[in-house]
């Protein structure tokens, strides 16, 4: 056989080197796309919708979760206005509300607060005045309990000291903040009347607080709105104070959701699971994220609403109006999936995770414009920046927690402090602003504004096809 030229066999040479590196590269890059695949295999049970709602119940809903059925205490002040509630026609209609929910009763007589074991009909049937009650140790006792309470009283904290009636002092809003920073509610019903000293006679104020969470079915607010006929008592005021879970006007019903998705939506609540079946290639990203005007062909510059429907009282807090609320977006397929996992192997769950970690952007808007009208949230695609991927990175299904928060409020209690003040029998002709101060002190504390700030009103869980 002849031998090869020099040209040849440096052009076979070639030929063979570049066969050779083509193999090496696409070994290379096929193992790199093992390596590099950064999706996320995710759960396919068929209980998912379940399981998200004992997820939401576990990791969010410790506020409800932290509170028990049935075990209210009441606690009487035993001073001259609760001894002389007996005669009122609005204390006698309560009475019924705490005979049948009253688990504990508490005389709050001076410095000294008793445990009674008679039953709660006979003792607020016969209420002996004690003077001096201790108020802030008896709020403090309610504050810390795990359980709902009432106190009736006339709010006058009086100290035989240089302190005497404590009429500026906000003695309650410690305790006030520690029952809201743990997400519950506490509602004042407040009836005045005339109390006569020293032959003088002082507008003053008999106020029924109530410490509770209106996510507890059979709570003692309801109890109250459900028996008492309050048009028949024209000077009665109510005042909700709560950093947390605002009303939704459609609360246990879902939202609509646009027919494009095929959606199939369930809701729990202050939650609710949507199912959308179809791929974002072809169903998702042209008919909503890019959806255009039928009638003119032009896109639309915030796309098609994903949902639409869910209606916040914005005035739900008493304190502040709700004026604004943006959402959150987290890619959640790993919590989830290791969720389900627990559950399908019976091990524990529930705690605290960090969705910090697993937050993104440029995904899910608020219509800010739909909510400042309406207030109704209606969420859409951020068609401008829309970036995907960190959110969908799941395998068969992408899964994803949408929270409505609140990033705007008015203060308002300015216009409901006289509600709460009343004359000042140890100083006369001054007012005492005690609890309105308290409620103010507390209203305005940094970690109770960072509370409503940051409060979830409405989540929205939602299972797609993987991209």
């Amino acid at each position: 056989m002849a031998l090869l030229s020099n040209s040849m066999s440096r052009n076979v040479l070639s030929l063979c080197g570049g066969i050779i590196l083509s193999i090496v590269l696409n070994g290379l890059l096929n193992s790199c796309s093992c390596i590099c695949n950064n999706n996320t295999p995710t759960t396919s049970t068929n209980g998912y919708v379940d399981n998200l709602e004992k997820f939401h119940s576990a990791y969010f809903m410790q506020g409800i979760n932290g509170i028990k059925y049935d075990k209210l205490a009441l606690y009487v002040d035993c001073s001259t206005c609760i001894a002389m509630g007996q005669q009122s026609p609005f204390f006698q209609s309560l009475i019924p509300c705490w005979v049948n929910a009253t688990k504990e009763y508490y005389s709050i007589k001076g410095s000294e607060i008793v445990k009674e074991e008679d039953d709660t009909f006979s003792l607020l049937r016969s209420i002996k005045e004690v003077n001096y009650a201790d108020l802030k140790t008896a709020v403090e006792m309610m504050a810390k309990s795990d359980h709902e309470s009432v106190l009736l009283t006339d709010g006058e904290y009086y100290q035989q000291s240089i302190a005497k009636g404590n009429i500026n002092n906000p003695y309650m809003a410690n305790a006030f903040k520690e029952w809201l920073k743990k997400g519950h509610d506490i509602y004042f019903l407040t009836e005045p009347y005339v109390e006569s000293n020293n032959g003088q006679c002082f507008n003053k104020k008999r106020f029924y607080i109530l410490f509770t969470d209106t996510r507890l079915k059979g709570n003692i607010y309801d109890r109250i709105m459900q028996t008492v006929d309050l048009s028949l008592y024209k000077d009665v005021d109510i005042f909700h104070l709560s950093a947390d879970h605002p009303s939704l006007l459609a609360e246990g019903n879902s939202s609509t959701v646009n027919a494009n998705l095929n959606a199939s939506v369930k809701g729990f609540g202050n939650m609710e699971v949507q199912d959308w079946p179809i791929s974002w290639e072809e169903g998702i990203e042209p008919l909503v994220v890019n959806a255009v005007d039928p009638n003119t062909g032009n896109a639309l510059p915030n796309g098609d609403f994903i949902s639409k429907g869910i209606k916040v009282d914005r005035n739900s807090f008493g304190g502040y109006r709700i004026k604004d609320v943006n959402c959150k977006v987290y890619n959640i397929n790993g919590f989830f999936t290791e969720f389900s996992d627990a559950i399908e192997n019976k091990q524990k769950i529930g705690g605290n995770i960090d969705l910090s970690t697993c937050q993104s952007d440029n995904f899910i808007v608020v219509n800010s414009k739909e909510f400042e009208r309406h207030g109704i949230i209606e969420l859409h695609f951020d068609v401008q920046f829309f970036y995907p991927k960190p959110v969908l990175d799941g395998t068969p299904y992408n899964y994803t927690k949408v929270d409505i928060c609140i990033s705007k409020v008015e203060y308002l209690f300015n216009r409901y402090k006289d509600v709460f003040t009343f004359d000042s029998i140890d100083m006369p002709g001054d007012k005492n602003v005690s609890v309105a101060a308290s409620i103010e002190q507390c209203l305005t504390a940094p970690d109770i504004k960072n509370q409503i700030l940051n409060c979830p009103v409405y989540s929205f869980y939602i299972r797609s096809m993987e991209r």
